[in-house]
């Protein structure tokens, strides 16, 4: 009885993490998704326009194609926010804050990483850091730029291997 009894809690282990990811939390007020019921937030809406309105003109086409390269990664929300412009997957993975004369990007990743492209990482706990990068020119949009994107993106999903990806670039 001691095998089946195992057998089943195993069963029903695999079950639990196999299950559909719990549905995202809407705040009535500004419509912003949330894995968190009642998380706090500015609840405020914003356009991306705002962004661009005192910046080298060059920075919006530069951010389309930034846009472009992160949704080539699969479905991702684009939330403009007072100071900031977010990407979600299931949560918030990735950014840009518009520069007078650049982008300044920032990703998610669950491991340590030695890049020059890095302008200041920020180390949260745990495996979780935080990476800004600065974005001028098309050419900045490279492979190892996307392979970061890619394991932001992962964390962004929730998904539970997200950080454990020791053979990626730079790390």
């Amino acid at each position: 009885m001691t095998t089946r009894r195992s057998s089943l809690n195993r069963t029903a282990k695999k079950a639990a993490t196999t299950q559909a990811p719990k549905v995202l939390w809407r705040c009535p007020k500004c419509g912003h998704r949330f894995v968190t019921r009642n998380m706090w937030h500015s609840c405020s809406n914003h356009t991306l326009a705002e962004h661009f309105r005192a910046c080298d003109p060059a920075l919006r086409p530069l951010f389309d194609q930034y846009l472009e390269f992160v949704r080539s990664l699969g479905p991702v929300t684009v939330i403009p926010q007072a100071t900031r412009i977010s990407f979600q997957g299931r949560v918030r993975f990735a950014g840009v804050v518009v520069r007078k004369q650049w982008l300044e990007g920032g990703l998610w990743l669950k491991r340590r990483v030695e890049d020059a492209r890095f302008t200041r990482v920020a180390h949260y706990g745990g495996n979780d850091w935080g990476y800004r990068f600065r974005l001028r020119q098309p050419a900045d949009l490279d492979a190892t730029l996307k392979t970061y994107l890619c394991e932001a993106y992962e964390v962004g999903q929730q998904r539970a291997d997200s950080g454990q990806r020791r053979g990626s670039a730079g790390g």
